[in-house]
This record gives C-alpha cells, sequence and structure tokens, in this order.
C-alpha cells in the first residue's frame, strides 16, 4: 500500500528526497569529521579536522593525510555522499515535468536534467574513487561533475526564468549559485600550485562556501518543487 501510493505521487517523493539528501549530508559529514584521523595537505601531524584546512574529500580517504587509518571516516562520508548523488536522480526526472505546456522550455529542461544526470554519475565517480588511491582519477571526476552541473543549471536557469508559472525565485537562487561557483573556479586558478598555508586555507574555505551554497541550493530547489507539487494535489 506504502509503495503504491509512493508510485503514484512519486514527483512528491522526488521533491522531498532532494531535501534529505543535502540535509543529511550536511548532518552526517560533520559527524566524519569528528572521526576523521587529523593531517592537512601541508600538516601531517595537524590533529583532527580542521574546518578551514581540510577538504571534504580528505573525510573520503581510506587512510587520512595523518597516515592513520580513516575508516569510520570514510564509511560515514562515502554512504551520505551517495545518498546525497542518487537524491538528484529522480528530482531530475520531476524538474523537467513542470515545462510540458511549453515545447521549447521542455527541451531546454529536457536537457538539463540529462546533464544533471551525467553530473550524478561523475559525482558517483568521483566518491568511489578516494583521492588518497586513485588522486588524478579522483581529480578528473570531480572536475567533470562541476563542469557538467554548471551546464545542467544553466539549462534549468533559463528554463525557470522563462516559465511563468515557475517562480522566479528558483531561477535566481540557481544564479546566485552559479556566480558562487566562478567565483570559486577563479580563485582556484589565481592560487599558485605550491601550496601555502594562506593557499590551503583560501581553497579549503572556498570549498565550504561553494559546497554549502550548493547543497542550500538544492535545498530550496527541493522545497520549490514540493510546494508545486502540493498545490497541484491540493487542486
Amino acid at each position: 500500500m506504502v509503495l503504491l501510493k509512493l508510485i503514484k505521487n512519486w514527483k512528491m517523493f522526488a521533491s522531498l528526497f532532494v531535501i534529505f539528501g543535502p540535509a543529511q549530508y550536511i548532518v552526517l559529514t560533520a559527524v566524519a569529521m569528528v572521526f576523521y584521523a587529523g593531517g592537512t595537505m601541508i600538516d601531517p601531524l595537524s590533529p583532527g579536522y580542521y574546518f578551514w584546512g581540510n577538504f571534504f574529500s580528505d573525510l573520503g580517504r581510506i587512510i587520512a593525510l595523518s597516515g592513520a587509518s580513516n575508516v569510520v571516516s570514510f564509511t560515514i562520508f562515502t554512504i551520505t555522499a551517495l545518498i546525497l548523488s542518487l537524491s538528484f536522480i529522480p528530482f531530475a526526472f520531476v524538474i523537467s515535468s513542470y515545462f510540458k505546456n511549453d515545447k521549447r522550455q521542455y527541451l531546454i529542461a529536457k536537457i538539463g536534467a540529462l546533464i544533471c544526470l551525467v553530473s550524478g554519475g561523475f559525482l558517483i565517480a568521483t566518491i568511489l574513487t578516494p583521492w588518497d588511491l586513485f588522486d588524478r582519477t579522483h581529480l578528473i571526476f570531480s572536475n567533470l561533475f562541476n563542469i557538467t552541473g554548471i551546464l545542467g543549471i544553466i539549462f534549468f536557469t533559463i528554463a525557470v526564468l522563462n516559465n511563468k508559472d515557475y517562480p522566479n525565485l528558483y531561477g535566481f537562487v540557481y544564479i546566485a549559485l552559479l556566480i558562487i561557483v566562478v567565483i570559486y573556479t577563479i580563485v582556484l586558478i589565481t592560487i599558485p600550485e605550491s601550496i601555502t598555508l594562506d593557499g590551503l586555507i583560501i581553497q579549503a574555505s572556498m570549498q565550504k562556501f561553494s559546497q554549502y551554497s550548493f547543497l542550500l541550493c538544492f535545498l530550496i530547489q527541493g522545497f520549490g518543487a514540493w510546494k508545486l507539487q502540493k498545490y497541484k494535489v491540493e487542486i
């Protein structure tokens, strides 16, 4: 009975799932930080997780930068990151369904959804290639996730801002995220390759700001899609 209800209201489920995905990621990565076995890129003796000097990817290392086993943090991070990745899949189908009344907008949203599905695949690949074991591969997948994610969001932004029934607020949220990501990319490019303490803090801090903005964006988008779906059910 519950399964049939979920199938019938799959759009509602998808909207709630994309709220749950980022929310549980924020909570459980904080737990993973507590169990991180220590070390940063420039100071292996640094105790525990240094919020402004460690990256999220450090949580997904099997061996921490201190050289100690990081299995607990790795397990928590991998599970929560995979749940986050999976939460975007049904949402990609839901978001495009709101634009069926206009062929052009529907096509734009479908292209965005397809790109975001590919981006989700790259995110899963990034998670499953810990950077202490698959250094370059991890970086390649991470960069591909960022590039495809930006492209997908651009298409969603165009569709939302050109649809009179979809509140423009959610398009502006996408634009704010795009600006933050572009700034983060510029910072990464302009910082010298040789890692200094100041450079590490800037990179790690910007990653936190960018990633939490990304999570907040999709919490808001999920809430918006849920509201629209709830309104349709009520009428």
